[in-house]
């Protein structure tokens, strides 16, 4: 279970991120990134480990302590594709999903290895993976966190490995329609409409 200081809440009420090294072991990521059969949106509801993950006290105390909410909903997971996004592309976190109401969004790397900053930092964006404290970090594990506000800043990643985000949003989420998502129609499967609220059946509440 996470116990965040209160300097790092403060960090990510100031700067609308933090992350967290060694959220999980090696042999977790290896666990988990075994089960990324695809590319895809909510992974979770077809393998009870990664729900078991991402409702955890692990992750979802953390949500709620950085949101500072006395519970929040889970909106989705995803696995993204090392060559979804183009290069310079820049969006905020929380435009990426069909969901409004997005406010923390953890976004995990689960193979060993480092990210090397692209040697053109942007102006305005974060990149969105972790970086480590050092430049040879291995980031096998950790966590960058950011606020669905958080304009992110997309480098090449046709070369990296995927990203796996898992977002949580405030209660009510409303599912609505967002042509940036890539699985915008994901919902209509469970008799959603835009402008539906999500139902605890299909989004499971979060409480401290």
């Amino acid at each position: 279970m996470i116990s965040l200081s209160m300097q790092q809440i403060g960090f990510y009420s100031k700067n609308r991120h933090l992350e967290i090294e060694e959220l999980l072991s090696p042999s977790e990521c290896n666990k988990f990134f075994e089960m990324m059969e695809a590319p895809g949106r909510d992974l979770w509801r077809k393998n009870p480990l990664l729900k078991e993950l991402i409702l955890s006290k692990k992750m979802a105390r953390a949500a709620l302590q950085l949101s500072g909410k006395a519970k929040l909903q889970l909106a989705c997971d995803h696995w993204f594709c090392p060559d979804f996004f183009k290069a310079g592309k820049k969006i905020k976190i929380k435009d990426l999903f069909s969901v409004q109401g997005i406010t923390c969004v953890f976004l995990l790397q689960l193979q060993p290895g480092c990210r090397e900053i692209p040697a053109k930092t942007p102006q305005l964006g974060l990149f969105p993976f972790p970086q480590g404290a050092e430049p040879s970090s291995n980031c096998q594990g950790s966590a960058l966190i950011v606020n669905g506000d958080l304009l992110m800043s997309w480098p090449d990643l046709s070369t990296e490995i995927g990203l796996y985000a898992v977002a949580y949003s405030l209660v009510p989420a409303i599912y609505v329609q967002n042509n940036n998502d890539p699985a915008a129609h994901f919902l209509k499967q469970f008799g959603y409409g835009y402008g539906d609220p999500l139902k605890n059946e299909t989004h499971p509440i979060i409480i401290g």
